[in-house]
């Protein structure tokens, strides 16, 4: 009986978040405890560990811990934006949302097999129970400030203004890759990959010829089937080139312009820049629009982080890679 009281009690306890932490980050008026940042640090190394097949037992660099620790701190931050924009723009959950997010945490908890079992899942997950409520809000907060920003850049993004878009931030490339894999996709020998080097730089002067005949060069040398299956070009858009290390400098390249020689994870690459047909615009209006909110969305979002005052505390500089499951509570 008394062991059942104090197991009651220690529920209580950690429920009722009696236990407070540190606060590690200041953003404006609002602050982000050590539990909460070393959540997100447990984020990114389990993002790792899924990637990359990293362990707990794996010795990190400083450089990566530094890595880590930054990520963490951005999507820190980013998630208290998300709730300083809502509250200046009046922007609440409703009580159906409420009534939502507390009926799916009662249904969990079940699921688990009680609030015991959901106790050593937030252990394991390197979660408090007010950070779990927090996180289940943060998605429905993201969700009204996005659809909030996006009715508002929807007005602004008429005829006109979605074609400006378009013109600006959206281009066609074609392309030679020289892999510098193998058939099995592991690394070539570093003899063969600077052959591959030497091979790529003689045909970036060649294609950057006056009367260079790209398309034959193509025919000839290329070994990306995608490039094969796309013989017209790839359209890509501003934020998906970001995202591919080889495709982005193609955007400080001038219309009919060749860049090279560009590095990817798969080779290296000679990239002619060339202009989007006119139809495509027609063809993929929704889908330019769709990205045109995303971008308007992103860059507010950017841009409020930036005018925004952050600062870390002692105790943020105390949580490391090692330490920081110390912290949630």
């Amino acid at each position: 009986m008394k062991k059942a009281l104090v197991l009651s009690l220690v529920l209580c306890l950690l429920l009722c978040g009696c236990s407070p932490s540190p606060t590690a980050i200041t953003v404006g008026p609002r602050s982000v405890d050590l539990a909460t940042y070393a959540f997100y640090i447990h984020y990114n190394l389990m993002n790792l560990s899924t990637e990359y097949g990293y362990t707990a037992d794996t010795l990190y660099s400083d450089e990566m811990t530094e890595q880590i620790k930054s990520d963490a701190l951005d999507q820190a931050v980013t998630a208290e934006i998300i709730r300083l924009k809502c509250d200046e723009l009046g922007l609440a959950l409703s009580d159906e949302q409420e009534e939502t997010l507390q009926e799916n945490k009662d249904e969990f908890i079940e699921s688990l097999g009680g609030k015991y079992e959901y106790l050593s899942y937030l252990r394991e997950s390197a979660l408090t129970d007010r950070n779990y409520d927090a996180f289940q809000e943060n998605s429905l907060y993201y969700d009204l400030l996005y659809d909030y920003l996006c009715a508002e850049a929807a007005e602004y993004y008429n005829d006109e203004n979605l074609r400006q878009f378009f013109a600006e931030n959206y281009i066609t490339v074609r392309y030679i890759r020289l892999s510098t894999l193998d058939d099995a996709g592991a690394p070539l020998s570093e003899v063969d990959t600077a052959a591959k080097l030497t091979l790529a730089n003689s045909l970036l002067t060649q294609a950057q010829q006056p009367d260079a005949d790209f398309e034959a060069l193509i025919a000839e040398y290329n070994d990306d089937p995608i490039m094969e299956m796309n013989p017209d070009g790839l359209v890509i858009s501003v934020t998906s080139a970001q995202e591919i290390d080889y495709l982005a400098p193609a955007f400080s390249l001038a219309e009919n312009e060749v860049g090279g020689v560009y590095a990817g994870s798969e080779g290296y690459y000679i990239i002619k820049r060339t202009p989007v047909s006119a139809s495509y615009f027609e063809e993929n209006q929704d889908m330019i629009l769709q990205n045109a909110l995303d971008w308007y969305f992103e860059n507010s979002l950017e841009q409020w982080k930036a005018d925004t005052a952050v600062t870390t505390t002692a105790a943020y500089n105390q949580i490391n890679l090692d330490n920081y499951m110390e912290y949630v509570k």
